[in-house]
């Protein structure tokens, strides 16, 4: 056996990050990092370890570099030598390795959106929110523009999806050396302080080291809630304001060379007067709301998700007000202040009269530090009632719409105090805060099963109330119970804090409205339980359908129309402002389809959706469904908003963050920063009449060719995956899946109807390994990437373009190519699945392919090559590149630098696995055996930066 070879599509230099310049700031870090990492390895794991991790290294990239022929040969003997006891230190030093480099081009990259803001001396970067702004003008009055910005929603909802490997644990040490490292950019630092940074940052890496990286236990739907909150609390509540200032300003600039760039009339005001622009951030979240398949998320859980939720926001709104109240330290005398705010000050001084003592012997000369002091107990009280078990609490706010009320009239009483840079400043960013998060922070969405609806409702019209099971795991009481729990949630929090209801695989009409009458039956269930708040039994819904089946997704138009048909749904509609959101599932929809025909089918059923919608006059709101993987929708946000189907965007925007997106995204702020404003310019530029034009001749002119393109790579993509009954046994022997099955990634099983305990699948004795149709889209996804291999996220095109080519010639491909130039949708997706074939690896994968031994296996590895070999020469053919990513060269270099070390990793793999397999199920070393199996596929998913 030898080790893999190189991809000739996506060769570089793999030696370069370490011996690099000084000139080059990454890879000196990456340089420092890996220094760190052998001293501590070194101190921990003794020097034969390090040897031969550094042995190993070494061979690794001579092996891709391909000069010596036999690197290969002495690399896998250095594996093979390898026992147990220093096999695991070596996985683990890859592991963190990886973890450690992914901080580094972190870094680096909030170093280059740093650069480039300072590069462009205040004028508009053409991928800045500023610059979309700049092309939003072109051709169109401010007020035009205004009314554009005005309708802008766009709604991120973080989800619970098991694709973060990593624990919490292990997140917040790597988020510790993030800061570290960014010290150490700091030019001011001395010699002693330099020295000290790293000092720390080898003293975090010893921790990281010996931190245990496998879970013991799955999270629980709880866990999981403080977990996302973390982004919360460290990024997202103090980044919010940033990014509406930043569209702020855009919008007084003018744009241009020379004197035009410069500010003028206006420009730059934001701050000084009332904005132009509202918070339109509306968060989201699944997690502690999402039930399909997660037994563990029960009503109880639901109602203590949204008071945690509750209390980190208030927290956050006490600490802004307290610091306002110690830095607005205006003197106004008595007889000057504002009648407004000396009557405000009055009515809290009989609310809090110990209180106003108090300030007033502080602050006296300062209404607005008494003022804000005020305000911070009221959160205090709030805090305290919302958390809490219920309890008369005087004082406290009734609404965030009391607390936006107050805010406005301080901001009236400062402007009239010519203290108008105060009022738009701090304190409107404290308003923007409270008009995005409410008291809520994130509205929680309930997601079930359209199954357990069914049967539970079933159930119900015939009076039976008992605790039976209904479906999927999930007993008719438990639905009553969901019910009952958003009644709660609502009648404490607000109707804002939840009520979506998401049906997932909606097949019908009646799969939504189902959801209605359920409501109505379920209440009275609920209170004969005596579930807390069951006396409000009258419940606002907003039902989703959620479309992600082939033949829902061919249907959805027709199912909208029959559902905006019916005469009660649409008067139910009417009293929800006439707004039907309708979400679409892309990852279901490509394991059962592939690639390219789940892509068209999506992009179909938008358009169908959007007719439907304006044919029976309501607003629409597609909810996109992606994840992080291509074989998930995956790929960068602001490229595919710009792809959607025209009319379908229209200044709203809704889409999931999944996983281990959530801390790419969102862990540092600027990256978050930049994250916001380019889907923000995106969606303002993808809402113009212009594009939607460009959007509709491109379809015209391109849907007959990807009709006949989807119906062939649909056809190849079922012929090897669905068509052929030994699939599912090659799949399981050609990856980890088994093995993820038994990672305790999240609180949800691996596979529908499981009840989602913790203890994984297969290869523990816990449960069979799941079949194919039962099992989720994400660890499908995961383990073809393990095998390097991408499989969904590219099979099919391949053949679809070969067809095309002995159809129509080479004319044919060109017409293609045009396409790929004119239309952004082709444009993305096309782009997509050169990302995820320049991320795959052939030579590796063939090594994990020789883990499948079966009748017939040579045969279908076979298919898999060839069919990567097709789609990589003809995907170049119609981008017109040399080599794959050569437009990506980030992405290109950072797969290169990579490759070697996840080389590595995966070769132990496959020797692991191998091993295991071969194993009796009663061999005592089983249980390690599969932790270090554990740890290779944690080590290769922070290499790849991808799981599901």
């Amino acid at each position: 056996m030898t080790a893999a070879r190189p991809n000739a599509a996506v060769r570089a230099e793999p030696a370069g990050i370490g011996s690099a310049g000084a000139r080059d700031p990454l890879a000196r870090e990456v340089k420092l990092l890996g220094a760190l990492l052998g001293q501590v390895i070194v101190e921990q794991a003794g020097l034969e370890v390090f040897e031969i991790v550094e042995r190993t290294r070494r061979g690794a990239i001579a092996v891709r570099k391909g000069e010596d022929p036999g690197a290969a040969a002495r690399l896998a003997a250095e594996l093979a030598a390898l026992d147990l006891d220093r096999a695991e230190p070596v996985v683990r030093a890859f592991g963190l390795y990886f973890q450690l480099i992914n901080l580094a081009e972190e870094r680096h990259r909030v170093r280059t959106i740093r650069r480039r803001r300072r590069a462009t001396r205040g004028a508009a970067a053409e991928d800045s929110v500023a610059g979309s702004v700049a092309a939003l003008r072109r051709g169109r009055s401010r007020a035009d523009v205004d009314a554009l910005v005005q309708r802008l929603s766009i709604s991120p909802v973080l989800t619970a999806h098991p694709t973060e490997a990593r624990r919490r644990t292990l997140l917040l040490a790597l988020r510790r050396c993030a800061r570290l490292l960014e010290r150490l950019d700091d030019a001011r630092l001395t010699p002693d302080e330099d020295a000290d940074v790293r000092r720390r940052l080898r003293e975090e890496i010893t921790i990281l080291w010996r931190t245990v990286e496998i879970r013991a236990t799955a999270p629980s739907p709880l866990d999981e809630v403080r977990t996302a909150l973390v982004f919360f609390d460290e990024t997202l509540f103090s980044l919010v304001p940033r990014v509406y200032r930043a569209l702020d300003a855009a919008l007084d600039r003018r744009h241009g060379r020379g004197e035009d760039a410069r500010p003028a009339g206006d420009a730059g005001s934001t701050g000084t007067r009332e904005p132009r622009v509202p918070a339109y951030l509306h968060w989201g979240s699944w997690i502690g709301g999402d039930r399909d398949g997660n037994a563990t998320v029960t009503a109880d859980v639901t109602v203590q998700t949204m008071r945690i939720h509750a209390d980190h926001v208030l927290r956050g709104y006490e600490a802004v007000a307290t610091r306002l109240m110690q830095t607005i330290a205006a003197t106004v005398p008595e007889e000057r202040v504002a009648r407004t705010l000396a009557s405000r000050l009055g009515r809290d001084a009989e609310t809090f009269p110990e209180l106003d003592r108090q300030l007033r012997r502080r602050f006296p000369d300062e209404p607005y530090r008494r003022r804000f002091g005020f305000i911070a107990e009221r959160l205090r009280r709030t805090r305290a009632y919302l958390v809490a078990a219920p309890s008369p609490q005087t004082g406290r706010y009734g609404s965030p719409s009391e607390l936006e009320d107050e805010l406005a009239e301080i901001q009236r009483a400062l402007a009239d105090d010519r203290l108008g840079r105060v009022a738009w400043g701090e304190v409107q960013d404290f308003r923007w805060q409270v008009e995005t998060f409410g008291f809520h922070l994130a509205a929680l969405e309930v997601r079930q099963h359209s199954t357990v609806h069914r049967a539970a409702l079933a159930a119900l019209r015939d009076g039976d109330a008992t605790d039976r099971e209904a479906a999927h795991a999930v007993t008719v009481a438990e639905v009553a119970a969901t019910f009952g729990a958003i009644g709660v949630v609502q009648a404490r929090f607000g109707t804002a804090a939840l009520s979506r209801f998401i049906v997932s695989f909606t097949g019908s009409a009646s799969d939504v409205t189902d959801v209605l009458e359920l409501a109505s039956l379920a209440a009275p269930v609920d209170a004969s339980r005596g579930t807390e708040g069951a006396d409000d039994t009258r419940v606002v819904l907003d039902v989703v359908p959620l479309f992600e089946s082939a033949a829902a997704l061919e249907s959805a138009g027709s199912i909208l129309d029959t559902l905006l048909a019916d005469s009660g749904y649409r008067a139910h509609l009417g009293a929800r402002g006439g707004h039907q959101e309708v979400m679409l599932g892309y990852s279901d929809s490509n394991k059962e389809s592939g690639f390219l025909a789940a892509n068209w089918l999506l992009h179909r059923a938008q358009a169908d959706l959007v007719a439907v919608a304006r044919r029976r006059g309501i607003e629409l709101t597609l909810f996109h469904g992606r994840g992080g993987a291509i074989g998930r929708g995956g790929g960068p946000t602001h490229r595919a908003i710009r792809g959607q189907a025209a009319g379908s965007v229209d200044g709203r925007l809704k889409i999931t963050e999944q996983g281990e997106v959530i801390a790419a995204r969102y862990a540092d702020p600027e990256i978050a920063r930049r994250e916001l404003e380019l889907v923000t310019g995106a969606v303002l530029l993808a809402s113009t009449p212009e594009h939607d034009a460009l959007l509709t001749a491109a379809t015209l002119d391109g849907t007959a060719v990807l009709d006949e393109l989807a119906a062939t790579a649909h056809a190849a993509y079922r012929a090897l995956v669905v068509d052929d009954p030994e699939f599912a046994r090659f799949f399981r022997d050609i990856t980890p899946i088994r093995e993820i099955s038994a990672l305790r990634l999240g609180s949800r099983p691996a596979a529908r109807g499981r009840r989602g305990d913790g203890r994984g699948g297969g290869v523990d004795g816990a449960e069979p390994a799941p079949r194919i149709e039962e099992l989720r889209a994400i660890p499908w996804v995961f383990a073809w990437s393990q095998s390097r291999i991408e499989l969904p996220g590219w099979f099919g095109l391949g053949a679809a373009l070969d067809a095309w080519r002995r159809d129509h010639g080479e004319a044919g491909l060109d017409r293609i190519a045009r396409l790929y130039r004119e239309w952004p949708f082709v444009t993305s997706l096309l782009d997509n699945a050169e990302l995820a074939l320049g991320r795959a690896d052939m030579g590796v994968a063939r090594r994990f392919a020789s883990l499948a031994t079966g009748d017939g296996d040579a045969a279908r590895w076979r298919a898999i090559e060839a069919e990567y070999a097709t789609t990589v020469e003809l995907l170049l053919r119609v981008t017109g590149r040399d080599r794959l990513l050569d437009a990506a060269p980030v992405a290109q270099r950072a797969i290169a630098l990579r490759n070697p070390y996840i080389d590595s990793l995966s070769e132990l793999q496959v020797r692991l696995l191998r091993d295991l397999r071969a194993r009796a199920a009663d061999d005592p070393d089983r249980p390690r055996l599969l932790r270090l199996v554990h740890l290779a596929i944690n080590g290769v998913a922070a290499g790849l930066q991808s799981t599901g």
